[in-house]
């Protein structure tokens, strides 16, 4: 018994801190079932006509059924939510449940988030320099040591670049859950010139935007020729040593297909003066409304749509800048399987609550018989119809279907129980609400998750309303006879 107790008290705690408002609006009403119970009208004229002994016992007796009525209330109710986590939890573990373990194993399998550092060309000479070493014995002659000594020129050899980048998002499905995972298709050119007057030796580096990823369709083109197979690959980049000769001018192009998760990304890392650069970034399945840049990324210089409306084309331009942000584009979220019934059935338990509240309060106040069990297998039905829609959402077409067969046709007919069971004076009021916090106010704060406490908020002024009311119509009714028992 200490045990069923604790964990009571430890549900009630529990709503009492997650949901307070609710917490206040379900120990009214069952401080109202209690107080009815315990105190109704004729077994106070009982009691005055009864010995002492008696009337106390008879009080004592009524006190404890008062307080088991409660208490079945209370742990009805418990069980119930219980349910209704439960069948969420079911429905989350089965429908778009995202895990760190799921998003590390498709990035294996799929692609890494894609950083693309900018092509460096480095540009140097070498000369031999003869260095002289004195013995410390004078009688014997200097050493002549010959070494190569490398002299970088610091000259900016980037005159101008255009680079072309499609990303199409192709969403990628591990487990229960969707991650987002894009195709590209690029295309970098650069002009570059030599700007010594003399020759140089040089090292042209291209890094690839992830160590491990794929790359299909790979050219390299240098001044119109093929330069892919004398090319080495070292540490995730391509690598070109290259005589030029004095003021050579060079066009550099890199094209190739890949693929990848989460976000794009291009930084010019070397610190240089960018000139002439552009980049034309193309996203012909994601809007400008949907738009969303990785952190440290500088906005585009020009947004527009593309021809059908359907994608956006982001272009960057820098000339005669410096500049260390990147350009680049994050991925929205996925929508998910399953996603709307998910964020219903997210909000359904405080709409279940309020029902229960409502039915608790408004047949207690409307001295309805057997009002506490009318309740209970009311919002046991109603908890059932919920779980049921989250079991065949799938089967059903999703949300909108289950909804039109199972949810609005069980809560119709539970409504329409309502009114004949509940007393005449407020059948219709407690079935309008029945559906207003079963139906309406699930969905619409579910599907709107951006004003989920307005709609919060009007339901429970809503019943606030209905209470008063009920709470004005049977003080103002003066009856004098037995309240019903509730239970």
């Amino acid at each position: 018994m200490k045990t069923v107790l604790s964990k009571l008290l430890a549900r009630v705690a529990d709503l009492v801190e997650i949901h307070p408002v609710l917490a206040l609006f379900l120990g009214g009403a069952l401080l109202a079932v209690f107080l009815t119970a315990a105190f109704s009208a004729k077994s106070a004229e009982t009691y005055a006509q009864s010995s002492l002994v008696w009337t106390l016992y008879r009080r004592c007796t009524r006190l404890l059924w008062a307080l088991t009525i409660v208490g079945f209330v209370v742990a009805t109710l418990s069980l119930l939510r219980a349910y209704l986590h439960q069948a969420l939890a079911r429905f989350q573990h089965s429908h778009g449940r995202i895990t760190e373990a799921n998003y590390n194993a498709i990035q294996t399998i799929w692609g890494t988030p894609q950083v693309q550092p900018e092509l460096r060309f480095d540009l140097f000479y070498e000369e031999d320099v003869t260095e002289r070493i004195e013995s410390e014995d004078l009688s014997k002659p200097a050493i002549l040591h010959t070494k190569k000594v490398r002299h970088d020129v610091t000259g900016n050899p980037f005159l101008s670049a255009r680079h072309d980048v499609t990303l199409r998002q192709n969403a990628r499905k591990k487990g229960s859950a969707l991650y987002g995972g894009y195709d590209t298709s690029c295309r970098f050119s650069w002009h570059l010139k030599n700007p010594a007057d003399r020759p140089l030796n040089s090292l042209l580096t291209f890094p690839l935007p992830a160590a491990t990823g794929m790359y299909d369709e790979l050219t390299a083109t240098l001044n119109g020729q093929d330069v892919l197979p004398k090319m080495q690959l070292k540490d995730g980049a391509l690598l070109l040593n290259r005589d030029v000769q004095p003021n050579e001018s060079l066009e550099m192009v890199v094209s190739f297909k890949s693929r990848g998760m989460s976000s794009w990304y291009l930084q010019v890392l070397e610190p240089r003066e960018i000139r002439d650069f552009t980049l034309t970034l193309t996203l012909p399945d994601l809007s400008k409304a949907h738009l969303n840049f990785p952190e440290g990324c500088m906005s585009p210089t020009d947004a527009k749509p593309t021809t059908d409306n359907h994608g956006t084309i982001l272009t960057f331009r820098l000339d005669h800048a410096i500049s260390s942000k990147g350009m680049g584009i994050a991925l929205p979220t996925v929508s998910q399987p399953g996603e709307t019934t998910k964020a219903v059935l997210e909000e359904v338990e405080r709409g279940w609550l309020l029902l229960f509240a409502t039915l608790l309060l408004g047949l207690t106040l409307a001295g309805a018989y057997h009002g506490i069990l009318v309740t209970v297998l009311f919002g046991a039905a109603g908890a059932c119809a919920y779980g049921l829609m989250g079991d065949f959402s799938d089967v059903l077409f999703g949300f909108w279907g289950a909804a039109c067969c199972i949810l609005v046709p069980a809560f119709a007919l539970l409504a329409w129980l309502l009114i004949r069971f509940s007393p005449r004076s407020s059948a219709r009021l407690l079935a309008l609400q029945f559906l207003l916090f079963g139906i309406l106010y699930p969905c619409v704060a579910g599907l709107d998750s951006d004003r989920q406490s307005l709609y919060f908020n009007l339901a429970a002024l809503s019943f606030l309303g209905s209470a008063a009311w009920q709470l004005t119509r049977r003080l103002s009714s003066g009856r004098s006879g037995e309240v019903p028992s509730p239970a």
